[in-house]
């Protein structure tokens, strides 16, 4: 379960078109809003997988996988897709990607 690594964090032409489209500021208020969602998605997932609920785990998989898809985080993105196709631990890669992507996020606005 490593393919994600082999991927950018970011993808930097979706980040700018969303910049572009909307504008520095409302782009800077979407990006907290979908730091929230992203790290609420997460947190079900986490919760989900804990439970034994991996039906349910994988569809907070498959909502994670496009939201971070949806604002140019490729490797979270990917990582979701796959707990989409298996439910596994995330162990702590989920939570580190998280964070490192948004950052990244950041950065390139």
């Amino acid at each position: 379960m490593n393919d994600w690594q082999n991927h950018p964090e970011i993808d930097p032409v979706i980040v700018q078109a969303l910049v572009g489209a909307v504008g520095v500021e409302t782009f800077a208020d979407m990006r907290e809003q979908f730091a929230t969602d992203l790290r609420s998605l997460a947190e079900a997932y986490q919760k989900s997988y804990a439970d034994g609920a991996y039906d349910q785990a994988r569809a907070q998989a498959h909502a994670l996988k496009g939201a971070a898809a949806n604002i140019g985080l490729v490797q979270l993105s990917v990582l979701a897709g796959e707990f989409e196709r298996e439910a596994s631990d995330p162990g702590t890669d989920l939570a580190a990607i998280l964070d490192r992507s948004l950052v990244k996020l950041e950065a390139a606005t």
